[in-house]
């Protein structure tokens, strides 16, 4: 088997590239916290903790692979590697316990993870949920693929989160669009292919909900090479980083659901 090669000058722009998208992610998500909107009722939910251990037990797993990297930052490779795949399952799993909440149906644990994070972010886009920081309520349409910025900006640490927002986002809407692509077969030379594209813009949705999920895809692809590129004090900084905005969010989506629980009780 061939080892395909490694441009060391093009891995570090993508290392920058997902780091400054990482941060940007974690100082949004710092401290923020989410509101619903429509009246829920009282009522019984029985299967709450369904997932309390599997979410407690990938928790601890995440915050024990932190320690290590602290105390050595060359464990930060392998760990980076799987930071996005357990990251994500943290989320998604108290993703589907707050869709319990919200439907009171034992069924929001058999969801798929598309249908999930694809929900979520159409309750984003109703105003049913809302962020304290306006800018991660923003729902992205079809019209995010034409986003262009400066040359360099996605390299560049003096960016602001209004920005390099969008830039984060329009990054995995192309990981989202490729994976739909693969899924169905798509293929752009064709007339077909062309018609299910174009209907597939026009009906394009995706919010920070989707980012983690769209992450956790492409770790399995080329694209996450660019850890192979640098140093493990680099690949230290972005697992710090990505760690972050992971729990940023796990804490914020933990604060919510429980505030839902209340309101059920």
């Amino acid at each position: 088997m061939t080892t395909p090669n490694i441009n060391p000058e093009h891995e570090k722009q993508a290392f920058d590239t997902h780091y400054n998208y990482a941060e940007c992610l974690s100082t949004l998500t710092n401290k923020a916290s989410i509101s619903f909107t429509p009246t829920l009722g009282k009522v019984d939910l029985p299967f709450l903790k369904t997932k309390d251990n599997l979410i407690g037990l990938t928790a601890k797993s995440l915050r024990d692979e932190f320690d290590i990297v602290q105390i050595d930052q060359d464990y930060s490779y392998a760990s980076t590697s799987w930071l996005p795949i357990k990251g994500y399952y943290l989320l998604f799993n108290v993703l589907l316990t707050i869709d319990y909440i919200l439907t009171a149906q034992k069924k929001s644990f058999s969801m798929s993870h598309t249908k999930c994070v694809q929900k979520f972010t159409r309750m984003l886009k109703n105003g049913e949920i809302l962020f304290t920081n306006p800018l991660l309520n923003t729902v992205f349409d079809g019209a995010i693929f034409n986003l262009r910025e400066v040359v360099g900006a996605n390299l560049s640490t003096r960016i602001a989160s209004n920005r390099m927002f969008p830039m984060a986002i329009r990054k995995v809407s192309i990981y989202k669009k490729d994976e739909w692509k693969r899924r169905n077969g798509i293929n752009l030379r064709m007339i077909t292919g062309k018609v299910k594209h174009n209907e597939y813009i026009r009906n394009f949705n995706i919010s920070v909900f989707e980012f983690p999920y769209y992450m956790r895809i492409r770790s399995n692809y080329r694209d996450f090479a660019f850890i192979e590129g640098v140093s493990s004090s680099d690949t230290k900084v972005y697992f710090d980083t990505y760690f972050s905005f992971i729990m940023n969010l796990f804490i914020t989506l933990e604060k919510f659901k429980n505030d839902l629980v209340k309101m059920r009780s």
